[in-house]
């Protein structure tokens, strides 16, 4: 069976929507719209959604710089590349899924897409309870002197660096990462400039901050993150999940009315 592509999305708010209506209509509306649409979202196989913390979440290397203006991450998966073409060209992308993007996300390219497949590093549940957990993304992109091979070599050498450390391994329930994939994207979609995105799941924001204070990532990690990519192109996004389905665990996944809470 080949791997799914994961497609990846962090959007950016429609001028003019506060931030409260901005996520009360993605998750009560647009959501629930694009898997209502099944001629669309036939070709989904999980999608969940990432919602950035209203408050300020504190605990972060200094070094990671900020991924504002993205209020969080939207990501897909699909069963197989084939699918891409279909699912993005499908004219009910353009009839119904488009115009209503159009209502609470801007239109003006500074959102960002990348399609990507996932490696995993630690995931010792295998139908993990997503919804409501922490979940950090660090957006990264390569040192221009390395090759595609050698940036996804790198990054995922930091990944594995990082879980080998038990206390670390400890604070965290999930780690991936998302490679971008080296194939062009489906006609009239630009993927933005990034390699890969390093993804942790948290019980909750009290469990990151003390894992980036955790000695262990002081003294063994922190070295390994210059040689790893880019230090002064990282961007760090602290996010909460909602999983609206998911057809490859048992994990529980929500509909409207959804059960979600946006904030602490």
């Amino acid at each position: 069976m080949p791997s799914p592509i994961k497609f990846m999305e962090f959007p950016v708010r429609k001028l003019g929507l506060s931030r409260r209506d901005f996520h009360l209509y993605w998750q009560r509306h647009h959501s629930p719209h694009v898997m209502n649409v099944t001629g669309f979202s036939q070709y989904i196989r999980k999608y969940m959604s990432a919602h950035v913390y209203p408050q300020e979440v504190t605990g972060l290397p200094r070094h990671y710089g900020s991924a504002e203006p993205f209020e969080g991450a939207s990501e897909l998966w699909l069963g197989s590349p084939e699918d891409i073409g279909s699912w993005l060209g499908s004219p009910l992308y353009a009839e119904l899924i488009q115009p209503d993007e159009s209502r609470f996300l801007r239109q003006d390219g500074s959102s960002a897409l990348i399609l990507a497949t996932e490696e995993t590093f630690h995931a010792p549940e295998v139908d993990l309870a997503e919804s409501g957990l922490t979940k950090l993304f660090l957006i990264v992109k390569g040192e221009p002197a390395k090759n595609r091979n050698e940036v996804h070599s790198a990054v995922s050498a930091y990944a594995e660096v990082i879980v080998a450390q038990a206390s670390l391994r400890a604070r965290l329930r999930k780690v991936t990462v998302s490679h971008k994939i080296a194939e062009p994207p489906p006609e009239g979609f630009e993927l933005a400039d990034i390699d890969a995105v390093i993804e942790f799941w948290f019980d909750g924001t009290d469990e990151l901050a003390k894992l980036f204070n955790d000695a262990a990532y002081i003294e063994r990690v922190a070295p390994v993150e210059a040689m790893a990519f880019n230090l002064s192109s990282v961007r760090a996004l602290v996010t909460r999940l909602q999983v609206i389905h998911d057809e490859l665990s048992f994990q529980p996944t929500t509909m409207q009315p959804f059960g979600f809470r946006w904030g602490l």
